[in-house]
């Protein structure tokens, strides 16, 4: 009973996942509720088998010391299963509002529960063969993930992801087989398993070992050079992209560097073999081109795909520190930039969905239409920037006391410049969509949230010509209310990405919804006048079921801040099983 309630976690998903493909038990009205029953009672089994089970290592199978399946708990594996446990749960029940109107969901949601058991057994690993075979099926389950639109550009994304994947999981192994012929065991344990006696002699190898499992590892890590498969996957639906960022692949790749580093090889063991110096200019790298890119980014989701690789920079930095405080720091931002990158998401794919908006030139004023939402996405760039006393200035805090504890000022340095960057590219996103708006830019989003209903489910031949002609009187309406030449290249920018997009949805009744919108185009013509007169504009705030878990994370991002004590405390274990 103690060895089932231990591994609970990773056999629910799958059970659930069982239920969600069979289209004779489930049918697609009740899909949803299977798999918010699924993600809760796994977060439940989760916490049980954490805190209530007295059972904390099991054999699944084993062959031998190389070949064997081995799930163990300590506390690193409680903060991560946490995590990503409690995380999956707000993004099921966003991924329910947004994925509303998206294809093949029943494919979407098998994936999504899958890619969990997957990220537990990653979690509950207890040796490195474990682990490996767990970050192997994370590629091949979150790829359908990835691809899901199902387009050209889509798939192109998906076969970089799965070479960059497979090409780094290829150098894991070539690590392991070295360390294996010296160690004969892949086992975590406190403190590491390389011995400082092992050293002499098998220098070369050992140093080779963790050059290479460092490097495979760090490719779902987005370490430059290995990056660029990172901003590719956002043509995903904002759900995958969230937690791709959050804590599916990239803090998967993390996770795997602190057990390899502290876990596999240990501290002494890292500090006499010299490796670091070859890896920090990756990182450094890492931190000051992720930034860099962002600020020349436009469009909404790879800006913070770029900012992603960034502030993944920020982890491995700690790591290399090998310090207390350092790993301190690491460990915190693993945690927080995983709450605030994925309410970031959300905000964005928020805006998307209510207006179809993919641009941070189109979004002028629309903190105006959804004050809430903005707000959150304010909340949680000022704390990604670090400014006291939000939960980023806390973890970064200790990676500058990790940096003084080894004597370098470089770090110090690159770390300020990066937070700079990182203010210039999220804040001017809070004030473009507060405090910059004209009267013919209302008219714009009013007049084009009027036809985006209509135009969204034309795809047929048939309908097409129709469509673009819609379309194309919106490019005259709009253009004509323009005052600004600026606004009115925006007008027609936005109307022909009208034409190019809305064309390829799914064909629904015509008619029916012609009907209905000519409704929706009555109210907004009047709320245009409105807000072109002054008056109030139309408020564009996200369903519920996409508004309540961006409002709960920012609470929780303002909590982080305020009451850093309890997290430090609970990641002092992991401290000590490193030192």
């Amino acid at each position: 009973m103690e060895k089932l309630g231990m591994i609970l976690p990773l056999l629910v998903p799958i059970i659930g996942t069982l239920f969600i493909v069979n289209k004779r038990l489930i049918s697609d009205k009740n899909l949803t509720k299977v798999v918010a029953v699924t993600v809760i009672i796994n977060f439940v089994c989760v916490v049980y088998s954490l805190f209530f089970n007295d059972l904390t290592a099991v054999h699944i199978l084993k062959v031998n010391a190389f070949l064997d399946i081995y799930f163990k708990v300590d506390q690193l594996t409680r903060v991560f299963s946490l995590l990503a446990s409690s995380l999956w749960v707000l993004t099921a029940f966003y991924a329910f509002a947004y994925m509303d109107h998206e294809k093949r969901h029943r494919q979407f949601y098998t994936f999504f529960t899958l890619t969990l058991a997957v990220i537990m057994g990653v979690a509950y690993s207890g040796n490195l063969f474990t682990l490996y075979g767990y970050y192997e099926l994370l590629t091949l389950c979150t790829l359908p993930l990835v691809i899901h639109p199902g387009t050209a550009e889509a798939l192109q994304s998906g076969k970089k992801y799965i070479i960059y994947s497979f090409g780094g999981a290829t150098l894991v192994v070539l690590g392991m087989m070295m360390l294996y012929a010296v160690t004969g065991d892949m086992s975590f344990m406190a403190h590491g398993i390389v011995d400082l006696s092992l050293i002499e002699g098998n220098r070369d190898l050992l140093k080779w070992s963790y050059l290479a499992m460092f490097l495979g590892f760090g490719v779902k890590a987005a370490l430059v050079p290995f990056h660029s498969w990172l901003p590719n996957a956002m043509v995903a639906p904002t759900p995958v992209s969230a937690l791709l960022h959050a804590v599916a692949v990239v803090k998967s790749g993390v996770f795997s560097l602190i057990r390899m580093t502290y876990f596999i090889f240990g501290t002494q063991t890292v500090l006499a073999l010299d490796v670091t110096k070859y890896l920090m200019p990756f990182v450094v790298v890492t931190i000051v081109m992720g930034s860099l890119l962002a600020l020349h980014q436009d469009h909404l989701k790879r800006r913070l795909a770029y900012s992603t690789i960034s502030q993944l920079g920020y982890i491995l930095l700690g790591i290399l520190m090998l310090t207390p405080n350092g790993l301190l720091g690491a460990m915190l931002h693993l945690i927080n930039h995983a709450v605030i990158k994925i309410t970031l998401f959300f905000v964005v794919g928020a805006i998307t969905h209510m207006t179809h908006f993919k641009y941070i030139h189109q979004i002028r004023g629309i903190g105006k239409q959804m004050p809430i939402t903005m707000i959150c996405f304010t909340v949680a760039a000022i704390s990604l920037v670090g400014i006291p006393p939000t939960n980023g200035f806390v973890s970064k805090w200790f990676l500058g006391l990790g940096a003084l504890n080894i004597g370098n000022f470089l770090y110090i340095i690159i770390l300020l410049l990066s937070a700079f960057f990182t203010a210039g590219y999220l804040l001017p996103i809070s004030v473009t969509s507060f405090f910059v708006s004209s009267k013919s830019e209302f008219h714009e989003r009013d007049g084009y949230q009027a036809h985006y209903e209509t135009l969204h489910e034309m795809s047929d031949d048939s309908v097409r010509e129709t469509t673009r002609e819609m379309a194309n009187d919106m490019i005259h309406e709009v253009a004509h209310e323009a005052t600004h030449e600026a606004t009115h290249e925006t007008a027609h920018e936005t109307a022909n990405d009208t034409i190019h997009e809305m064309a390829n949805d799914t064909a629904h009744d015509t008619a029916h919804n012609t009907l209905r919108n000519e409704t929706v185009a009555a109210r907004h013509s009047e709320d245009g006048e409105a807000g072109a007169t002054g008056a109030k504009p139309i408020k564009l705030e996200p369903p519920k079921g996409m508004l309540y878990p961006i409002v709960l994370l920012t609470v929780i991002i303002v909590g982080l801040g305020i009451f850093p004590n309890t997290i430090i405390n609970f990641l002092g274990v992991v401290i000590q099983d490193a030192f």
